[in-house]
């Protein structure tokens, strides 16, 4: 791989993406000394002033491929809805330049990221972001995400990008990503099958799991069951029987449903039970995607 950014610069980009503690870890392995009274946002140029040219080129041999992945790693389970931040928004600004802008969601954070691969800029592309990482320039995850949409959209070839390593498996990692009404959706996660959906019908699925648990909001308890299950055969919650079609029932390996306690009460479940019920496809910051508000829960 053949990159025209100089080792130290890129070395900056990666480095963005440690914490404080990882970044005092290489201190010590390289026996970097005096680094205890640097603050994180100093620890990188502190470092990479530190090092000579063959250092340089030894740390970037240990630590490239482990924080190129991790950061494709959470990029990827943003699109399969299994990350705590969501993808709200992806938007073409200009599609001559290929200038996309992104928009995602947590628990109680925004963050917003901009990119722009061209073959003029591919081999350092012209990007932005507003978080930890991508705001000093590092390939943070939403970098990836947009690098995927990007990949998708034929604004490059992979086979032209040599800015930074990939995984070897990456092609087969985004192989099943497509976007579809200018989301991305990964065909092959289990989770891209449920957020099609607002409401589902489990045909038939096994108990393997229930865990009884409480919820306090502002001083009010409230027991509920969280039931894990395997096995499931499901498909889009029908108005009436007669529009039921044998081709849309789906499958998935495991899901988790959140069941009132009158609901779990009306019936002695257990372990190994074959159920059916009804559900909405909620995506839970913990848990991922998984059904609430079910109804219809009972013994098959």
């Amino acid at each position: 791989m053949n990159k025209e950014i100089d080792d130290k610069t890129y070395l900056k980009y990666l480095l963005q993406s440690l914490n404080a503690d990882d970044l005092k870890q290489l201190c010590r392995d390289f026996e970097i000394k005096g680094f205890s009274k640097f603050k994180k946002s100093e620890l990188v140029e502190f470092i990479l002033d530190s090092l000579a040219e063959e250092e340089l080129k030894d740390l970037l041999e240990q630590k490239e491929g482990d924080i190129i992945s991790s950061e494709i790693n959470t990029a990827i389970r943003k699109i399969n809805g299994e990350d705590r931040e969501s993808i709200t928004e992806i938007k073409v600004v200009n599609d001559k330049n290929h200038e996309i802008e992104l928009k995602f969601k947590g628990f109680n954070w925004d963050s917003e990221s901009y990119l722009s691969i061209t073959p003029k800029n591919i081999n350092d592309p012209e990007r932005d972001c507003d978080c930890r990482v991508g705001s000093n320039m590092g390939f943070c995850n939403h970098f990836w995400v947009g690098f995927i949409y990007s990949l998708k959209k034929n604004y490059f070839k992979l086979s032209d990008w040599k800015t930074t390593t990939l995984p070897k498996d990456f092609e087969k990692k985004v192989k099943d990503i497509i976007i579809k009404d200018g989301n991305l959706i990964n065909e092959g996660a289990s989770s891209s099958l449920l957020a099609r959906h607002k409401r589902i019908t489990v045909y038939e699925a096994e108990i393997t799991d229930i865990e009884e648990k409480e919820d306090d909001f502002q001083g009010n308890i409230t027991t509920f069951y969280l039931i894990t299950l395997k096995d499931i055969e499901f498909g889009p919650q029908l108005k009436k029987k007669s529009d039921f079609k044998k081709e849309d029932i789906e499958e998935l390996e495991q899901l988790k449903i959140r069941l009132s306690e009158k609901l779990y009460s009306s019936n002695k479940f257990k372990l190994g039970d074959k159920i059916t019920c009804n559900g909405g496809v909620n995506k839970d910051r913990m848990l991922g995607f998984m059904l609430k508000r079910v109804t219809n829960f009972k013994k098959k």
